[in-house]
């Protein structure tokens, strides 16, 4: 289980693996698999000349620098804690984001209509706030819609 050095031997001891048995189906093709589809879709999502996919991240890197700016503000003046309720909720927005941008994309293609999925989120972030003692529902809710003046700055531009 455990590799021993002995520096004074420069030589590297394995225990025995007597009861040690690795089936056949295990294989590392399936971790390099999964790695690569994983890097696919990261090559796809970020290297992608859809303009859909260039505005989605554009405004997640808008959201995402106006959360972290908000919440930096008021984490100094408000404390600690306003600040922090404030970042976890703007991530939560992000993710709603992302959820309800997903959906969209899929209309026509595969759906006709908006998944439902994405309204969890801020249900999830509400329980979550109001069970856990280090956020507050109040600023993780201010938080969460962080992404509809990330929007507006987003749109207002010439």
């Amino acid at each position: 289980m455990f590799t021993s050095v002995d520096s004074n031997r420069k030589k590297i001891e394995h225990p025995s693996n007597e009861n040690v048995q690795i089936p056949q189906s295990l294989d590392n093709s399936i971790i390099k698999e999964s790695k690569s589809d994983f890097a696919s879709q990261l090559d796809n999502l970020l290297f992608k000349n859809d303009e859909y996919t260039k505005l989605q991240l554009t405004i997640f890197g808008i959201t995402f620098i106006v959360s972290i700016f908000i919440a930096a503000i008021t984490g100094i003046f408000l404390g600690f804690t306003f600040g922090f309720s404030i970042f976890i909720g703007a991530i939560a927005g992000i993710f709603y984001l992302r959820l309800l941008a997903k959906s969209v994309g899929k209309l026509g293609k595969e759906s006709s209509g908006v998944s439902k999925l994405q309204l969890l989120v801020p249900v999830c972030l509400f329980i979550f706030a109001s069970k856990l003692g280090s956020l507050d529902v109040f600023p993780a809710m201010i938080g969460f819609f962080i992404y509809k003046p990330s929007l507006i700055l987003y749109f207002s531009r010439s």
